[in-house]
Protein backbone atom coordinates (compact mmCIF):
# COMPACT_ATOMS: atom_id res chain seq x y z
CA UNK A 1 0.00 0.00 0.00
CA UNK A 2 2.71 2.47 0.99
CA UNK A 3 4.85 1.55 -2.02
CA UNK A 4 1.89 2.09 -4.34
CA UNK A 5 1.31 5.51 -2.77
CA UNK A 6 5.00 6.37 -3.26
CA UNK A 7 4.74 5.43 -6.96
CA UNK A 8 1.57 7.53 -7.29
CA UNK A 9 3.38 10.57 -5.87
CA UNK A 10 6.21 10.08 -8.37
CA UNK A 11 3.75 9.82 -11.26
CA UNK A 12 1.72 12.89 -10.34
CA UNK A 13 4.65 15.11 -9.42
CA UNK A 14 6.41 13.91 -12.57
CA UNK A 15 3.67 15.63 -14.58
CA UNK A 16 3.42 18.85 -12.60
CA UNK A 17 6.63 20.46 -13.88
CA UNK A 18 5.21 20.68 -17.39
CA UNK A 19 1.77 21.80 -16.18
CA UNK A 20 3.33 24.63 -14.16
CA UNK A 21 5.38 25.64 -17.21
CA UNK A 22 2.35 25.94 -19.49
CA UNK A 23 -0.24 26.96 -16.90
CA UNK A 24 0.58 30.58 -16.04
CA UNK A 25 -2.13 31.88 -18.37
CA UNK A 26 -0.61 35.36 -18.48
CA UNK A 27 -0.80 35.70 -14.69
CA UNK A 28 2.13 36.52 -12.45
CA UNK A 29 3.87 33.50 -10.90
CA UNK A 30 2.90 34.34 -7.33
CA UNK A 31 -0.67 35.10 -8.38
CA UNK A 32 -1.19 31.73 -10.05
CA UNK A 33 0.57 29.87 -7.23
CA UNK A 34 -1.70 31.62 -4.71
CA UNK A 35 -4.77 30.48 -6.65
CA UNK A 36 -3.48 26.90 -6.69
CA UNK A 37 -3.08 26.69 -2.92
CA UNK A 38 -6.23 28.68 -2.18
CA UNK A 39 -8.23 26.14 -4.17
CA UNK A 40 -6.36 23.21 -2.59
CA UNK A 41 -6.81 24.59 0.92
CA UNK A 42 -10.54 25.12 0.40
CA UNK A 43 -10.90 21.55 -0.90
CA UNK A 44 -9.02 20.28 2.16
CA UNK A 45 -11.29 22.04 4.69
CA UNK A 46 -14.22 19.57 4.55
CA UNK A 47 -11.82 16.60 4.29
CA UNK A 48 -10.62 17.17 7.87
CA UNK A 49 -13.99 16.46 9.56
CA UNK A 50 -14.79 13.72 7.03
CA UNK A 51 -11.65 11.89 8.18
CA UNK A 52 -12.54 12.60 11.83
CA UNK A 53 -9.23 14.41 12.24
CA UNK A 54 -8.78 17.05 14.89
CA UNK A 55 -7.65 20.54 13.98
CA UNK A 56 -4.22 21.77 15.16
CA UNK A 57 -4.18 22.73 18.81
CA UNK A 58 -1.63 24.48 20.95
CA UNK A 59 1.28 26.73 20.15
CA UNK A 60 3.66 24.01 18.91
CA UNK A 61 1.25 22.59 16.33
CA UNK A 62 0.21 25.98 15.03
CA UNK A 63 3.88 26.99 14.75
CA UNK A 64 4.46 23.90 12.61
CA UNK A 65 1.41 24.65 10.45
CA UNK A 66 2.61 28.22 9.95
CA UNK A 67 6.14 27.04 9.17
CA UNK A 68 4.90 24.57 6.54
CA UNK A 69 2.56 27.19 5.07
CA UNK A 70 5.23 29.87 4.75
CA UNK A 71 8.28 27.74 3.96
CA UNK A 72 6.82 24.94 1.82
CA UNK A 73 3.71 26.30 0.14
CA UNK A 74 4.73 29.97 -0.08
CA UNK A 75 8.54 30.12 -0.30
CA UNK A 76 9.25 26.77 -1.98
CA UNK A 77 6.51 27.04 -4.59
CA UNK A 78 6.89 30.78 -5.00
CA UNK A 79 10.53 30.23 -5.98
CA UNK A 80 9.60 27.35 -8.29
CA UNK A 81 6.85 29.30 -10.07
CA UNK A 82 9.09 32.36 -10.44
CA UNK A 83 12.20 30.47 -11.52
CA UNK A 84 10.56 28.10 -13.98
CA UNK A 85 9.41 31.03 -16.11
CA UNK A 86 13.01 31.47 -17.26
CA UNK A 87 14.38 27.91 -17.26
CA UNK A 88 13.65 24.87 -19.37
CA UNK A 89 12.09 21.95 -17.55
CA UNK A 90 15.20 19.79 -17.89
CA UNK A 91 17.44 22.23 -16.04
CA UNK A 92 14.73 22.79 -13.44
CA UNK A 93 14.54 19.04 -12.84
CA UNK A 94 18.31 18.77 -12.44
CA UNK A 95 18.44 21.60 -9.92
CA UNK A 96 15.50 20.30 -7.88
CA UNK A 97 17.11 16.84 -7.83
CA UNK A 98 19.56 18.32 -5.31
CA UNK A 99 16.76 17.84 -2.75
CA UNK A 100 18.05 14.50 -1.36
CA UNK A 101 21.50 15.99 -0.73
CA UNK A 102 19.99 18.98 1.09
CA UNK A 103 17.56 16.76 2.99
CA UNK A 104 20.17 14.33 4.32
CA UNK A 105 22.15 17.29 5.66
CA UNK A 106 19.12 18.82 7.40
CA UNK A 107 17.92 15.45 8.70
CA UNK A 108 21.37 14.71 10.10
CA UNK A 109 21.21 17.91 12.12
CA UNK A 110 17.55 17.88 13.13
CA UNK A 111 15.96 14.42 12.98
CA UNK A 112 17.16 11.89 15.58
CA UNK A 113 18.16 8.60 13.98
CA UNK A 114 18.34 9.96 10.41
CA UNK A 115 22.10 10.43 10.19
CA UNK A 116 24.34 10.97 7.19
CA UNK A 117 26.09 7.76 6.20
CA UNK A 118 28.49 6.92 3.39
CA UNK A 119 25.76 4.95 1.58
CA UNK A 120 23.18 7.72 1.80
CA UNK A 121 25.65 10.32 0.56
CA UNK A 122 27.04 8.14 -2.25
CA UNK A 123 23.55 7.08 -3.33
CA UNK A 124 22.30 10.68 -3.39
CA UNK A 125 25.26 11.81 -5.50
CA UNK A 126 24.87 8.85 -7.87
CA UNK A 127 21.16 9.57 -8.35
CA UNK A 128 21.92 13.24 -9.03
CA UNK A 129 24.52 12.25 -11.65
CA UNK A 130 21.79 10.10 -13.21
CA UNK A 131 19.51 13.13 -13.53
CA UNK A 132 22.31 15.09 -15.21
CA UNK A 133 22.81 12.20 -17.65
CA UNK A 134 19.07 12.10 -18.43
CA UNK A 135 19.03 15.73 -19.51
CA UNK A 136 22.60 16.01 -20.83
CA UNK A 137 21.49 16.73 -24.39
CA UNK A 138 18.62 19.04 -23.44
CA UNK A 139 20.17 21.54 -21.09
CA UNK A 140 21.82 24.76 -22.20
CA UNK A 141 23.39 26.85 -19.48
CA UNK A 142 22.90 30.59 -19.80
CA UNK A 143 24.67 32.93 -17.36
CA UNK A 144 21.64 35.24 -17.45
CA UNK A 145 19.65 32.47 -15.80
CA UNK A 146 21.73 32.47 -12.63
CA UNK A 147 18.98 34.13 -10.58
CA UNK A 148 16.28 31.62 -11.57
CA UNK A 149 18.71 28.73 -11.03
CA UNK A 150 19.45 29.97 -7.51
CA UNK A 151 15.69 30.26 -6.95
CA UNK A 152 15.19 26.56 -7.74
CA UNK A 153 18.10 25.61 -5.49
CA UNK A 154 16.53 27.79 -2.79
CA UNK A 155 13.27 25.91 -3.25
CA UNK A 156 15.01 22.62 -2.41
CA UNK A 157 16.26 24.17 0.84
CA UNK A 158 12.71 25.24 1.71
CA UNK A 159 11.26 21.82 0.87
CA UNK A 160 13.87 20.06 3.00
CA UNK A 161 13.36 22.45 5.91
CA UNK A 162 9.60 21.87 5.87
CA UNK A 163 9.99 18.11 5.59
CA UNK A 164 12.40 17.67 8.49
CA UNK A 165 10.36 20.00 10.73
CA UNK A 166 7.21 17.99 10.05
CA UNK A 167 9.02 14.71 10.62
CA UNK A 168 10.25 15.88 14.01
CA UNK A 169 7.24 17.82 15.29
CA UNK A 170 4.20 16.62 13.33
CA UNK A 171 3.72 13.06 14.55
CA UNK A 172 0.46 13.82 16.39
CA UNK A 173 -1.07 15.95 13.63
CA UNK A 174 -3.22 14.39 10.90
CA UNK A 175 -1.91 15.19 7.38
CA UNK A 176 -5.26 16.70 6.33
CA UNK A 177 -5.37 18.94 9.41
CA UNK A 178 -1.82 20.07 8.67
CA UNK A 179 -2.40 20.72 4.96
CA UNK A 180 -5.71 22.60 5.11
CA UNK A 181 -4.58 25.62 7.17
CA UNK A 182 -0.98 25.48 5.91
CA UNK A 183 -2.07 25.77 2.28
CA UNK A 184 -4.37 28.69 3.09
CA UNK A 185 -1.52 30.42 4.93
CA UNK A 186 0.74 29.78 1.94
CA UNK A 187 -1.89 31.13 -0.47
CA UNK A 188 -2.27 34.30 1.61
CA UNK A 189 1.50 34.85 1.71
CA UNK A 190 1.82 34.30 -2.05
CA UNK A 191 -1.03 36.77 -2.66
CA UNK A 192 0.76 39.39 -0.58
CA UNK A 193 3.99 38.83 -2.52
CA UNK A 194 2.10 39.13 -5.81
CA UNK A 195 0.72 42.50 -4.72
CA UNK A 196 4.10 43.70 -3.47
CA UNK A 197 5.94 42.87 -6.72
CA UNK A 198 3.22 44.60 -8.75
CA UNK A 199 1.59 41.58 -10.39
CA UNK A 200 -1.67 42.17 -8.55
CA UNK A 201 -4.36 39.56 -8.06
CA UNK A 202 -6.30 38.37 -11.07
CA UNK A 203 -8.62 35.51 -11.96
CA UNK A 204 -7.87 33.47 -15.11
CA UNK A 205 -10.18 34.17 -18.02
CA UNK A 206 -9.52 31.06 -20.09
CA UNK A 207 -10.48 27.46 -19.42
CA UNK A 208 -7.01 26.04 -20.10
CA UNK A 209 -5.46 28.03 -17.24
CA UNK A 210 -8.26 26.97 -14.91
CA UNK A 211 -7.70 23.36 -15.99
CA UNK A 212 -3.99 23.65 -15.15
CA UNK A 213 -4.70 25.26 -11.77
CA UNK A 214 -7.37 22.65 -11.03
CA UNK A 215 -5.04 19.77 -11.85
CA UNK A 216 -2.19 21.26 -9.80
CA UNK A 217 -4.53 21.99 -6.89
CA UNK A 218 -6.37 18.66 -6.72
CA UNK A 219 -3.93 16.09 -8.07
CA UNK A 220 -0.67 18.01 -7.53
CA UNK A 221 -1.51 19.33 -4.06
CA UNK A 222 -4.48 17.70 -2.28
CA UNK A 223 -3.75 14.11 -3.31
CA UNK A 224 0.03 14.35 -3.28
CA UNK A 225 0.55 16.21 -0.03
CA UNK A 226 -2.03 14.11 1.77
CA UNK A 227 -0.06 11.09 0.58
CA UNK A 228 3.34 12.63 1.27
CA UNK A 229 2.59 13.61 4.86
CA UNK A 230 0.91 10.24 5.43
CA UNK A 231 4.06 8.41 4.33
CA UNK A 232 6.17 10.77 6.43
CA UNK A 233 4.56 9.25 9.53
CA UNK A 234 6.41 5.97 8.95
CA UNK A 235 9.03 6.66 6.28
CA UNK A 236 12.17 8.73 6.74
CA UNK A 237 12.23 12.21 5.27
CA UNK A 238 15.39 11.20 3.38
CA UNK A 239 13.67 8.32 1.58
CA UNK A 240 10.76 10.56 0.53
CA UNK A 241 13.16 13.20 -0.82
CA UNK A 242 14.17 10.74 -3.57
CA UNK A 243 10.81 11.40 -5.22
CA UNK A 244 12.58 14.45 -6.67
CA UNK A 245 14.94 12.24 -8.70
CA UNK A 246 12.18 9.95 -9.96
CA UNK A 247 9.85 12.71 -11.15
CA UNK A 248 12.03 13.98 -14.04
CA UNK A 249 12.52 10.38 -15.18
CA UNK A 250 8.73 9.98 -15.15
CA UNK A 251 8.42 13.16 -17.22
CA UNK A 252 10.78 11.73 -19.84
CA UNK A 253 8.90 8.43 -19.92
CA UNK A 254 5.65 10.31 -20.53
CA UNK A 255 7.38 12.07 -23.42
CA UNK A 256 8.42 8.72 -24.89
CA UNK A 257 4.87 7.35 -24.57
CA UNK A 258 2.76 10.33 -25.61
CA UNK A 259 5.09 12.49 -27.70
CA UNK A 260 6.91 9.72 -29.57
CA UNK A 261 10.26 10.93 -28.29
CA UNK A 262 13.10 8.47 -28.81
CA UNK A 263 15.12 7.32 -25.80
CA UNK A 264 18.89 7.65 -26.05
CA UNK A 265 21.80 5.75 -24.53
CA UNK A 266 22.26 8.66 -22.11
CA UNK A 267 18.65 8.21 -20.98
CA UNK A 268 19.30 4.55 -20.26
CA UNK A 269 22.52 5.28 -18.38
CA UNK A 270 20.80 8.04 -16.41
CA UNK A 271 17.90 5.80 -15.46
CA UNK A 272 20.27 3.06 -14.32
CA UNK A 273 22.28 5.52 -12.22
CA UNK A 274 19.10 6.85 -10.59
CA UNK A 275 17.87 3.39 -9.68
CA UNK A 276 21.31 2.35 -8.46
CA UNK A 277 21.74 5.51 -6.41
CA UNK A 278 18.34 5.24 -4.74
CA UNK A 279 18.86 1.53 -4.04
CA UNK A 280 22.28 2.25 -2.52
CA UNK A 281 20.99 5.09 -0.34
CA UNK A 282 17.91 3.24 0.90
CA UNK A 283 19.80 -0.01 1.51
CA UNK A 284 21.37 1.77 4.46
CA UNK A 285 19.86 0.30 7.60
CA UNK A 286 17.00 2.48 8.77
CA UNK A 287 17.04 4.74 5.72
CA UNK A 288 13.65 3.66 4.42
CA UNK A 289 11.73 3.74 7.68
CA UNK A 290 12.17 6.02 10.65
Amino acid sequence: MHLALYVLLCLIWGSTWLVIKVGYGGLGPFNVAALRFLLAGVVFLPIVPLLHARWPAGRAEWLLVTWVGLVLFAADYGLIYWGEQFLDSGLTSILFALLPLVTIAFAHLYVPGDRITARKLAGSILAFVGIVALFRDRVRLDPSGLGPMLAIIGSTICAAAAGVATKRHGAALHPAALNAPAMLIGAAALAVVSLVVGDGLQIPRDSSTWAAIGYLAIAGSVITFLGYFTLLKTWSVTSLSFISVFTPAIALILGFVFLDERPTIANGVGGALILGGVALALSDRGAGRA
